[in-house]
């Protein structure tokens, strides 16, 4: 892993820098989640116009043709200023399932739209039985004719109400309940008849809804991959998203850690300010190297993934380091913030929140430790292969 970031690397990472700072303030950021969508229609186009949505998007479908690791600079970024936008959801579950296993007709049509900020995209993968084994699903997509009729019931839908388009995982074939076989991935339009959204409650800053599925007209070119083999291509969208999202974490992290040791430098206790404290010294230490180590655990999942190699393990490595040492990060920054972390016109209530709707996201820690423990045991280890758990 090369860990010096190129010139244009830099660059990428310091206009997102400047640009998230400078639009998501305190105050700004009150404003976008009491707003009618959650989110600043406004800034989500500026996104679109500095090259944000269209990063990775290669150059003859309308991007910039960067690779993973700049896009996952510019995600860390928009972590640290804890934007609640659907720009993550967009590249998750549309720009990269698209890149990778759309046809050529979906990429020409549907990415430069997504480039220039015209269509947002989102998952409804999620249901009540089924929400971290997608085995289980109960959406059932019935073939009429040249089309599908999709009904069922998706949870925790992020933005489903701006959402243009929903990721959708539906059973196929009948007779497969229980089954990775018989799955199928669409490219659900949201505005269509058929498609109603209710509003869950959320610590986060990013809405989540439950989405009800009434005989939802489908069409064949609005299959993602080939019908009834959805289950691979939901797994390798699941991981993109979660190493991703690891990154975004590192962002959130990071600015709870900064905001805290600016607080320790300046606030004043027994007559000398309390960052000069041995014990508040030691606190800040250990969540610097939490962060740190979480950092890097998530930049090694990326890395693996651009190189094209299998990242499972690096993924649930880099997920579990930062649901688990990030709470130790939060609850750190809070205790010695004292009753300051709480106040509502703070930035670190927004960094706990924001963390807190990620923690279980894409999966817990309990989840994710599950899977390094069947990898170790279901192939043969390398040295190199444990040294992420030293």
């Amino acid at each position: 892993m090369e860990f010096a970031l190129s010139e244009v690397q830099e660059v990428f990472k310091s206009t997102a820098q400047k640009f998230f700072k400078e639009k998501c303030t305190v105050s700004t950021l009150k404003e976008f989640e009491e707003s009618n969508n959650g989110y600043s229609i406004s800034l989500y186009k500026e996104m679109a116009d500095l090259g944000l949505l269209g990063l990775i998007i290669p150059e003859e479908y309308g991007g910039a043709g960067g690779n993973l690791m700049d896009l996952a600079l510019v995600i860390e970024e928009a972590g640290y200023a804890t934007l609640p936008a659907p720009f993550l959801s967009t590249i998750s579950y549309g720009v990269l399932p698209i890149i990778n296993h759309g046809t050529e007709a979906q990429k020409r049509d549907l990415l430069p739209k997504i480039a220039n900020g015209e269509l947002i995209f989102t998952s409804a993968l999620s249901e009540s039985q089924a929400h971290y084994n997608l085995k289980h699903i109960t959406s059932f997509a019935d073939k009429r004719g040249g089309e599908y009729s999709l009904s069922g019931s998706k949870l925790f839908v992020p933005f489903a109400d701006s959402a243009d388009y929903l990721l959708t995982l539906a059973r196929t074939k009948k007779n497969s309940g229980g089954s990775s076989e018989g799955l199928s991935l669409f490219l659900v339009k949201g505005s269509q008849s058929g498609v109603q959204t209710s509003l869950l409650p959320s610590i986060g800053s990013d809405r989540l809804f439950e989405v009800g599925l009434q005989e939802v007209n489908v069409s064949t070119g609005d299959i993602l991959g080939e019908i009834d083999n959805g289950w691979i291509l939901t797994q390798k969208t699941i991981q993109m998203a979660t190493a991703l999202q690891c990154v975004e974490m590192a962002g959130v992290l990071r600015r709870a850690l900064e905001v805290t040791r600016d607080y320790v430098k300046e606030r004043m206790q027994f007559g000398r300010t309390i960052g000069s404290f041995q014990s508040v010294q030691h606190r800040l230490a250990d969540m610097y190297t939490m962060v740190e180590g979480g950092q890097l655990a998530a930049y090694q999942a990326i890395w693996k993934l651009e190189e094209g190699a299998s990242a499972e393990r690096e993924i649930s490595i880099a997920k579990t380091w930062l649901s688990m040492k990030g709470q130790d990060v939060l609850v750190g920054a809070h205790q010695l913030h004292g009753g300051m972390g709480l106040d509502v016109d703070y930035p670190l209530q927004f960094c706990f929140r924001r963390f807190k709707s990620m923690q279980l996201n894409l999966g817990p820690a309990s989840m994710h430790l599950k899977k390094i423990g069947q990898s170790l045991t279901q192939k043969s280890v390398t040295d190199a292969s444990l040294q992420y758990l030293k």
